[in-house]
């Protein structure tokens, strides 16, 4: 119980109101899917803000980071029944492909229930995300930090151009931006 296990034991830091928590890897909450553990933690300071006081929440996931590791069954429904065979082979590209492909799905499921838990989205009756960005007053921001790494990275794209380097692919990562004061909602921008 001592040991860490990536996104499953990890080191938790909890910094609240001033006062540093660091949590101990036999505790309870530093044991869990990161993702889930990540987005539990926002839930519930988002649901502690008073009603009609402005609040701005940074929601920083550690997924689909390496070290690649499965996620929850139930969190990637899509991904989770195309993983078959030796996928615990770090040596292949198709498997660490598959692997980051599941935690980004993972990834998505985790955003979804934080949109819906604090209210800011509902799930339709098929069980998809229902999200109008101007029935509210919130402005929500998803941006990613760099490129893929390695194997995770996608024809038409070069394995050798992506993360850590200087390349389109290395730096190319998305941001979306969805709220009421959006001036020009819908649009893409495919230039950088």
């Amino acid at each position: 119980f001592g040991r860490e296990n990536a996104y499953y034991v990890s080191p938790l830091v909890v910094i609240d109101q001033g006062r540093t928590e660091v949590v101990p890897l036999s505790d309870p909450r530093a044991r869990g899917y990161r993702t889930t553990i990540e987005t539990d933690a926002a839930i519930r300071w988002i649901r502690s803000r008073p009603a009609g006081t402005p609040w701005m929440a940074t929601v920083s996931y550690s997924a689909a980071h390496t070290p690649w590791q499965h996620a929850p069954r139930q969190l990637s429904p899509q991904t989770s029944p195309r993983l078959s065979g030796n996928v615990l082979d770090c040596a292949s590209p198709v498997a660490g492909r598959l692997i980051q492909n599941q935690m980004t799905e993972a990834l998505d499921s985790e955003f979804g229930r934080l949109l819906v838990e604090t209210g800011l989205a509902t799930r339709a009756a098929d069980g998809s995300l229902a999200y109008d960005p101007q029935a509210g007053n919130t402005v929500i921001v998803i941006v990613g930090d760099n490129g893929s790494l390695g194997f995770a990275v996608k024809p038409p794209f070069s394995l050798s151009l992506a993360k850590g380097t200087s390349y389109q692919t290395g730096v190319w990562v998305p941001l979306i931006v969805a709220g009421p004061r959006v001036a020009a909602p819908g649009r893409a921008v495919e230039h950088m």
